[in-house]
């Protein structure tokens, strides 16, 4: 039989298919291809992972504790194949194993010029090298050549020491040009806020690291949420600095019922979580989609906002699904997307009809919000929806109709509201808690806005009548001042605050005797006449 330690320099087998996809690789796929490396180590059943970046000399070194390869392994690493390869789903330690492909290793290659790569099992004396000129693998414009005939040099290491811990180690070195524009920033847009691609090198790659790979949460009571395994204990380090799952908001809104949902064959986790505000960055908003712990493609929203309806809110809703069970087999080479299924369809409508509710919802919180800051502000009117109490009504009627409890301060006097949506020292007309879902309205079951005009104080009021009247905008009625939706200067929201004072100033001198009958009739004529263009 022929001794193992002879069957080199040996030579890679791969999938046209393959092909296709690493012929296309840019800059923007950097990320990608090293995370793909990092999976492996997953697969390995790897406890720890450290990536080791050395920009000035254009060294990357990822070494991993997992159980490590012998010269069948190594074999069966540098099998490509645009199918699924036949290997167990499970590894020793439970996991969900994430390579199907083998793609792993063969996709660093357009960017680097040279891939080494050591690996040792536990109890064994040898370890098993490679070494990988990857820049034979491309043409000059960047294409995959035929590997089958290129050859790959390595070999066997003996005599270690039997009591040596298992490792797999791979150094990558020389960038190619896709990896020096990554990191030179190359990608950077100078005129867009709030993204990726914003950030410096170094901390996009740890973003795009932290978005896909199998990592757990810095907050722990998170895990067992939306994990397919309660306890990942996957740790990955760069440059030292321990790599978490990102997060963009604190406040869960909703999340699956028992242990998992399910549509069809697809069984799946998620929750969907907002901190009422807009999310940053841009690309940490919607859906993360994931396969088994693992990121595939980029945040979704499943094509809503496409639909001809704008969701204003959506943007402040962020979130993951992942994927238990039913998907992998429709997974496609490329791990960004997946095959067309009836299940897979019904499946995202399911979330398009979670954001679509949730988006609906925050405009919903947000209406009160502005209604509450307006009528926080004693000095200033904004417009006359924001004073209407059928208007008010309505808004809040909708909020409860979602499970918001509504409900007066007097009925809660002795109970404890944990958050409210005013610090100011204004007055506020609502007490919100949305972890609670409950509305306090500060008076006792209906709410009016308080308007100062000088020393003079009014609750205001909404009625409707003829302009032909004595007083055609405003009336007063003791602490009463009653604003007339008929009247047309109020319909300009932009100045409604301008001319609801100079109407409530002219009934003032005029019941102060400075101004008779006659005089009023001409200047509510005459400001009617003069700004009848803002009406």
């Amino acid at each position: 039989m022929e001794n193992r330690d002879q069957i080199w320099p040996k030579k890679i087998t791969v999938d046209k298919r393959i092909v296709e996809i690493l012929s296309g690789s840019t800059y923007e796929n950097f990320p990608k291809a090293l995370k793909e490396i990092i999976t492996n180590s997953y697969d390995a059943d790897a406890l720890n992972v450290h990536i080791e970046i050395d920009e000035i000399n254009e060294v990357i070194t990822v070494t991993d504790n997992g159980k490590g390869m012998d010269e069948e392994d190594f074999d069966f690493y540098f099998r490509i194949a645009g199918r699924a390869r036949k290997k167990e789903s499970k590894t020793e330690k439970g996991r969900n194993r994430i390579g199907k492909f083998g793609v792993g290793f063969l996709s660093v290659f357009p960017f680097f010029q040279h891939y080494q790569l050591e690996s040792s099992k536990m109890g064994q004396t040898d370890t098993i090298y490679a070494n990988i000129n990857c820049s034979k693998y491309f043409t000059s414009n960047a294409e995959l050549r035929d590997v089958d005939e290129i050859p790959i040099q390595g070999g066997i290491k003996h005599g270690g020491d039997s009591r040596s811990k298992q490792f797999t180690r791979v150094i990558l070195t020389g960038f190619t040009g896709a990896t020096s524009a990554f990191f030179n920033e190359k990608y950077n847009i100078s005129n867009r806020r709030k993204t990726i691609l914003k950030y410096a090198p170094i901390d996009r790659l740890i973003w795009e690291l932290q978005e896909d790979l199998p990592l757990s949460y810095q907050d722990e009571s998170l895990n067992s949420l939306i994990h397919s395994n309660d306890n990942i204990n996957f740790n990955v380090f760069l440059n030292d600095k321990p790599l978490y799952r990102n997060l963009y908001a604190n406040h869960i809104l909703e999340t699956q019922h028992g242990d998992y949902e399910q549509i069809g064959s697809i069984k799946f986790k998620y929750f969907i979580s907002t901190d009422y505000k807009t999310v940053d960055p841009v690309e940490g908003r919607q859906f993360k989609l994931r396969n088994l712990d693992v990121g595939v493609g980029e945040r979704s929203s499943f094509g809503i906002g496409l639909e001809g309806r704008l969701y204003a809110k959506l943007a402040h809703l962020t979130g993951e699904i992942n994927v238990i069970e039913g998907l992998n087999d429709l997974i496609k080479v490329s791990r960004d997307s997946f095959n067309f299924s009836h299940d897979f369809e019904d499946f995202k409508e399911f979330f398009r009809k979670k954001l679509r509710y949730w988006s609906d919802e925050l405009d919903k919180l947000s209406e009160i919000n502005t209604i509450n800051k307006s009528m926080s502000n004693s000095d200033f009117v904004d417009k006359i929806e924001n004073i209407d109490s059928k208007n008010i009504s309505s808004k809040l009627k909708s909020l409860e109709n979602r499970g918001y409890k509504i409900s007066s301060d007097k009925e809660n006097q002795q109970k404890d509201v944990r958050s409210s949506e005013s610090s100011s020292k204004e007055p506020s007309a609502f007490k919100i808690d949305k972890e609670l879902r409950q509305i306090n309205i500060s008076s006792e079951g209906e709410v009016f806005k308080k308007l100062n005009i000088g020393e003079r104080s009014y609750n205001l009021k909404i009625d409707t009548w003829d302009l032909d009247s004595e007083f055609p905008a405003v009336r007063i009625d003791g602490e009463n001042l009653i604003i007339n939706d008929n009247y047309p200067l109020f319909k300009e929201k932009k100045f409604f605050d301008v001319f609801l004072k100079i109407n409530e100033m002219f009934i003032h001198m005029h019941s102060e005797g400075h101004i008779d009958k006659s005089l009023l009739k001409k200047l509510n004529s005459e400001l009617l006449t003069i700004f009848k263009n803002y009406s």
